[in-house]
């Protein structure tokens, strides 16, 4: 099995990801969508962590990525980075949503160098909002960044233009387009369903204000 496609199941089938179509989701920001990801829920699964960490250890090799550390997206990129950087012995820091209020006020945590190169480690790219800013964080900071390893992306076109805007490469394990196939196969939906979550990721905003 192709791993965007282990990757998806393994979601699926742990309920961290569900789809629900016809009882939408609200989210932090009012809109309503009809997908849920909680990728946190994976840090209590052993074997399906693995799974997480092992593909994104096979990507980095795979990438050609020349980078000195990695840097995990608060929060829940933070763990996934760590499980990443203790497997195959690297430097890592990570990149608070937002400065810290006291102290020394960093928005960048841990030992690094101006110049140095990074990986971003993402848990989830959705819209791309919070990838460009820990971006911009970071070059704020003096780092490089090359490129990006996320677990799912939901493939928006806002995302891409962060993506395009930064001239920043992605890979992400698994991907909107994957999930809502398998899920048909395995009758997580109607047919009908997948046509109602096609229509969603191409106008999140417009489908909300219709459901």
């Amino acid at each position: 099995m192709s791993i965007d496609r282990e990757v998806a199941k393994v979601l699926l089938d742990s309920l961290c990801l569900q789809l629900s179509p016809s009882e939408p989701f609200t989210y932090a920001s009012g809109l309503r969508g009809p997908i849920y990801c909680d990728n946190r829920q994976l840090l209590s699964l052993p074997v399906a962590r693995k799974v997480i960490i092992d593909g994104f250890v096979e990507a980095l090799k795979e990438s050609g990525w020349q980078f000195d550390q990695l840097a995990g997206l608060a929060t829940a990129g933070i763990p996934h980075c760590a499980f990443v950087a203790h497997e195959l012995d690297l430097p890592m820091i990570y990149i608070r949503s937002k400065a810290k209020g006291h102290g020394k006020q960093n928005q960048v945590e841990g030992k690094y160098e101006p110049g140095q190169k990074v990986i971003l480690i993402e848990d989830l790219v959705n819209q791309g909002k919070s990838l460009g800013e820990a971006i911009e964080a970071t070059l704020a900071a003096g780092l490089v960044p090359v490129g990006c390893l996320t677990i799912v992306t939901y493939e928006m076109a806002r995302a891409q233009e962060v993506l395009n805007k930064f001239k920043i490469p992605l890979i992400s394990l698994t991907n909107f387009s994957t999930i809502v196939d398998l899920a048909l196969e395995q009758k997580n939906i109607s047919a009908e369903e997948k046509d109602m979550l096609i229509s969603w990721q191409a106008d999140p905003v417009s489908w909300s204000s219709k459901v």
